[in-house]
């Protein structure tokens, strides 16, 4: 028996991985998660009236129900949701972006340039997925395959024509996308993240490169040239119009021309290949987004949209009007003179981006960098001492704290990150375990014209710790602080 022939067993309803809500006429797809094996409850879900059983191995008892082994049931799984589900997503048009950093604002922008040009828009991704008035925040950047499913049916139901959706290395791992047509992708870049579940660079970057073998030849694809991972990404890429962009010589399309200010950016796309009629030979955009990072998200989001038709006039306009996600560079000037800022970086790459960007636009006005930022507990180790090193190096003040311990104890996650910290580096740091006493500490500490960054959550509106999800916003205790202490 096939996965085929489970779909015309006449009493096929539905299909799922968890055995407590198979109900009669369901298919059971057992997968082998990292905490718990779903071959184990197969006979549970039989008991619960599956008509079916998809797995990886036989169980050691003798089913009552067909039986499927399949090499991989995540894939199975896929296959079997979009099969019953009718491929949801088949007739819009949807743009994923993948990548280490970027991901959110990439897909942000996209979002709201396609709602700026009049297309009905939904969105999936870490800030919540949203659609025709709808919006429902995620514990999850790419749904499971179902809920993806799931979501497509509700965006269809609403007339959504054109879907602009984060497709992160879990789901591609997972096969959550599977069945899913994309028309255009984007890649931001790869730096270290996610090791805890993907063990190497290698597998990370394998898991990423899914979703440009998966396009069809009359897709686009944007690739960041300036990230070292943009040939691989690229490598037997079926679309047609595949185009790397950067500030390198060697770039397709180039970034020339940047001049970064206080109110965001403007700079110049240079097509250097030939044979892309589609592009203009050259095109001045602005963008309200700070630091240099935030052009190549520009940039690349300016591409796909160019390649996929949009006039080049129409998306310098759009362009120009886009702002970023929340909690990506998001400023709030305070009382005291300074700045505020909350930004998403938990990664190396990101953080040091973050500072980076801060302390070029405080030359303009001498000033100080703050930075508070921690570690996510059951998270990758390996980046602690290094997000450490580069906090201490770049920044005037470090304040290191909690960030989403989990079930880790902060004070084992805080040592990992002063680990990486040598010398007289540790003079400018400073530990406060608790993540509220910590931003205010720095807030305190902060003069006219200084910037205080806080880093690592984002647009996050709770803290993990334990089993616990507690609320808890960086924006809100920044704003908290400046309403407290400018009526003080």
């Amino acid at each position: 028996m096939t996965l085929h022939d489970l779909l015309a067993l006449p009493a096929c309803i539905d299909v799922t991985t968890d055995s407590r809500s198979v109900r009669p006429g369901w298919i059971f797809v057992a997968i082998q998660g990292s905490s718990f094996d779903g071959h184990s409850v197969i006979t549970t879900a039989v008991a619960n009236g599956a008509i079916a059983v998809v797995a990886e191995h036989a169980p050691d008892t003798t089913l009552s129900v067909p039986m499927v082994i399949v090499p991989d049931a995540r894939l199975a799984y896929a296959q079997l949701v979009q099969e019953i589900c009718h491929y949801p997503s088949r007739g819009m048009r949807v743009y994923g972006v993948t990548g280490t950093n970027g991901k959110t604002t990439c897909a942000t922008l996209l979002e709201q340039m396609f709602r700026g040009d009049q297309q009905r828009v939904g969105f999936i991704g870490t800030t919540g997925n949203r659609y025709g008035g709808v919006q429902h925040t995620t514990n999850y950047t790419t749904p499971h395959a179902h809920a993806l499913a799931d979501l497509f049916v509700d965006m269809r139901d609403h007339g959504v024509a054109t879907v602009s959706m984060e497709v992160s290395s879990h789901a591609l791992d997972q096969h959550r996308v599977w069945g899913v047509e994309f028309r255009g992708a984007i890649f931001t870049n790869l730096t270290r993240d996610h090791l805890d579940y993907h063990k190497t660079l290698e597998n990370y970057a394998r898991a990423k490169k899914r979703l440009f073998d998966m396009l069809a030849p009359d897709a686009s694809a944007v690739f960041n040239a300036d990230s070292e991972w943009a040939p691989y990404m690229k490598r037997n890429c079926k679309a047609e119009r595949a185009v790397t962009v950067g500030l390198g010589v060697d770039a397709e399309v180039r970034i020339v021309d940047v001049d970064l200010h206080l109110q965001g950016a403007t700079f110049t796309l240079l097509r250097q290949r030939s044979d892309l009629p589609i592009l203009p030979e050259r095109v001045v955009l602005t963008t309200r987004l700070l630091g240099g990072f935030n052009v190549m998200n520009a940039a690349l989001c300016a591409v796909l949209c160019m390649l996929d038709g949009m006039p080049a006039d129409r998306v310098a306009a759009l362009i120009a009007t886009v702002t970023g996600p929340a909690g990506r560079m998001e400023r709030y000037p305070l009382h005291n003179g300074a700045v505020g800022v909350v930004d998403y970086a938990h990664t190396p790459d990101a953080l040091e981006n973050a500072i980076r960007v801060l302390r070029d636009l405080s030359r303009q006005r001498n000033a100080r960098i703050h930075v508070v930022f921690g570690c996510g507990g059951d998270r990758d180790r390996g980046k602690r001492p290094e997000m450490g090193r580069i906090a201490a190096e770049l920044a005037d003040a470090v304040v290191v704290t909690s960030d989403n311990p989990r079930s880790e104890q902060p004070a084992a996650i805080i040592r990992h990150i002063l680990g990486g910290i040598e010398g007289a580096a540790l003079e400018r740091v400073t530990v406060v375990e608790d993540r509220r006493t910590a931003i205010r500490a720095a807030l305190d500490a902060a003069g006219d014209g200084d910037i205080v960054l806080v880093a690592g959550k984002g647009h996050e509106e709770y803290q993990i710790i334990g089993a616990d999800r507690l609320s808890f916003s960086d924006a809100a205790e920044i704003l908290a602080w400046n309403t407290r202490s400018g009526s003080a």
